[in-house]
């Protein structure tokens, strides 16, 4: 029978693979800074696009509200004309009812 031979591994770790481990870890961490920079460009390239949109918006909304003030004072203006239109038709109204009453007291 053949003895199968263990080796015992040290529970301690010797300076070259500790070495290794760390510059495992330094170019991972490396890697992850690479990509948290290139996400830092991503980002500030949609927040420029954000500031460009909020300026557009800021704009559309200026623009809707002097339409609607011009709306308003377009409305006013037309109150205005239709309550002088209105009072003009009673007067002429009243005028017919006045020529009507007259030329029936004529004949």
């Amino acid at each position: 029978m053949k003895k199968n031979i263990l080796k015992k591994k040290s529970g301690y770790v010797n300076t070259t693979v500790f070495e290794k481990s760390v510059d495992f870890i330094a170019k991972s961490f490396a890697k992850v800074f690479d990509k948290l920079d290139n996400y830092d460009k991503l980002f500030a390239k949609v927040f420029d696009r954000f500031d460009r949109n909020d300026k557009v918006i800021e704009s559309l909304l200026k623009e809707m509200q002097s339409y609607g003030r011009e709306a308003r004072e377009h409305r006013m203006t037309m109150n205005g004309l239709n309550h002088s239109d209105i009072s003009q038709e009673r007067e002429i109204e009243g005028l017919k009812i006045r020529v009507e009453r007259l030329e029936n007291k004529i004949k």
